[in-house]
């Protein structure tokens, strides 16, 4: 087993086995809601990981554990130590570094199955702000809905202003992240791995 390989195993194996502590956890506090959003996190991460294998993509372990990072941030610290409820900064916070994450995660994926060819430094920025905040507000519009559909005690989006709050650090997160593949060397490395 190579290095990257050995890594890949490590980060998605330790986030599966922290997304199931933290359910245990979630368990006793009675919290099946955010249980329930901590089990899906562990299940699309082994999900994609195996078709990652199966298909023989390719993904950056820096993504991979910006990801991870996105995924246990989100289960263990808002939903098991409540800081989705006692805090106003966290939930921005995690909009912009999950957008951040998975706007990498899902250029590195794109690249390999739609764009499969370099592009300039502008198109690239242009597409990862793009795939950046269309991911956000696919991820209201969700919110939008499971508040609507299931009426949590704690609705997803309390109010007009943190949904535009939360697309802005969408679109921060955004930006951030297509200034690093198209400005910096971790951009010229997947360059290099996706496009050679």
């Amino acid at each position: 087993m190579g290095e990257h390989a050995r890594v890949r195993l490590i980060l998605t194996s330790g986030c599966i086995l922290a997304q199931i502590l933290v359910m245990l956890g979630m368990a006793g506090q009675e919290n099946w809601e955010f249980m329930r959003g901590a089990a899906w996190g562990a299940i699309l991460l082994l999900a994609y990981t195996l078709w990652e294998i199966k298909c023989r993509l390719y993904m950056n372990n820096y993504v991979r554990a910006l990801i991870v990072i996105t995924v246990v941030a989100d289960s263990y610290i808002g939903g098991y130590l409540g800081y989705y409820m006692t805090s106003q900064i966290f939930d921005k916070a995690l909009h912009l570094f999950g957008t951040y994450s998975f706007a990498l995660f899902f250029y590195i994926l794109l690249a390999q199955l739609i764009i499969r060819q370099p592009v300039n430094r502008l198109f690239t920025c242009l597409f990862i702000i793009c795939l950046g905040i269309s991911l956000g507000v696919v991820y209201e519009l969700l919110e939008f809905a499971v508040d609507t559909i299931n009426k949590p005690l704690i609705p997803g989006q309390a109010s007009l202003v943190d949904t535009d709050l939360d697309l802005l650090a969408d679109t921060v997160g955004a930006v951030i992240a297509a200034v690093q593949l198209a400005y910096t060397r971790l951009g010229r490395y997947l360059a290099d791995k996706l496009f050679s």
